[in-house]
């Protein structure tokens, strides 16, 4: 079986885990002997075994067949972290060819697991379906070598380009997206470290942030209140999930984590900075309005998802425009989304 048909099956594998990886990167791993797949295995959460580790023990048996290929969409670390080095498990196991997606940018791997592999005589071809692994790991990649999370916004639309409608009447969300899209929403939340507020989306949305129609991780719900406008009482105050607050002044009317923030000024590199010490690689940005165009103006941003509704509000508020075209574009039920990319993705890649 050629190595590309085997890295398009390490990539599945290692997509299983989108909502229970992070903060580890995504890797699937496959065995195999001429046209026969011996065994394949994922990582599957951080403290779990490796990918490389899954597929051998899958396998079985003290070493594999000399003639046998190993194919992993990231590089075999080399170092003892939760696990025990996969490069070393390799060269114990008797694996003679190995194929690799890319070298782990990682600063305790970086290169040294090729190396080793190599040094002990195995074959290591680097490179099959690199830009596709890439942008299966972009989460992982974008914050190991940026030093912050992968940014994806995302907001609905009516019809006719409003967030929501005016005059509201009532506190509460108000309906864009069809029942379908919801779920699919939910499931992006899974796939995300965090996700981030305005405080006018507290006040006026009440949202709960929470994962509920997809089984899956439930992510950090992160608010940015300078004044201490978002009421006690909100969903997201409510422990169901763990909330990071970012405000102006220490609120003693709420019992969730908080981080000081200057009064003036954009406060977006403090929310970014305190979220990748926290080890968070990826953030969904939901709104409002006012912080979605602070991401959009600034360029701080990695990926735009736009849900457009079949219904027209007539007055509201409008929604941002994002600054490139789609790169894609979908149907779900009656809704339209669309995918903005702040740089290049794989042409054939579509991972929802």
């Amino acid at each position: 079986m050629d190595p590309e048909t085997l890295m398009g099956r390490c990539l599945e594998l290692a997509r299983r885990a989108a909502s229970t990886a992070a903060p580890n990167p995504l890797v699937g791993a496959v065995l195999a002997r001429g046209e026969r797949v011996l065994a394949e295995g994922w990582h599957r959460a951080a403290g779990l075994p490796h990918a490389e580790v899954e597929c051998l023990r899958a396998f079985g048996g003290d070493r594999v067949p000399e003639d046998a290929v190993l194919v992993v969409n990231l590089e075999p670390c080399a170092h003892h972290g939760r696990t025990p080095p996969c490069a070393d498990l390799l060269i114990a196991r008797g694996v003679r060819r190995a194929v690799v997606a890319h070298a782990d940018p990682f600063a305790r791997v970086a290169g040294r697991g090729i190396d080793r592999m190599r040094q002990a005589g195995i074959e290591v071809v680097l490179g099959v379906r690199e830009a596709e692994a890439r942008w299966t790991n972009r989460r992982f990649l974008t914050s190991v070598s940026q030093e912050r999370p992968y940014i994806v916004l995302k907001w609905a639309r009516s019809a006719d380009g409003f967030l929501d409608r005016h005059p509201r009447h009532e506190r509460g969300v108000q309906r864009i997206s069809a029942p379908a899209t919801d779920v699919l929403v939910h499931r992006w939340r899974s796939e995300e470290q965090a996700v981030l507020v305005g405080s006018r989306t507290v006040v006026n949305d009440d949202p709960a942030l929470t994962v509920r129609h997809v089984s899956g991780r439930q992510p950090w719900r992160v608010v940015l209140d300078r004044t201490g406008v978002a009421p006690a009482a909100s969903k997201v105050f409510d422990g169901s999930a763990p909330t990071l607050l970012f405000t102006g002044e220490l609120r003693r009317d709420v019992t969730v984590e908080q981080v000081l923030v200057p009064p003036d000024g954009d406060p977006l590199e403090m929310v970014l900075g305190t979220l990748h010490e926290k080890g968070v690689r990826s953030l969904l940005v939901e709104g409002g309005a006012e912080l979605l165009g602070h991401f959009l103006h600034r360029g701080r941003w990695d990926e735009a998802r736009v849900i457009t509704g079949a219904h027209a509000f007539g007055a509201g508020t409008r929604a941002p425009l994002p600054p490139v075209p789609p790169v894609r574009s979908f149907a779900s039920a009656a809704d339209r989304i669309d995918l903005h990319v702040n740089g290049t993705t794989p042409e054939d890649t579509w991972c929802w």
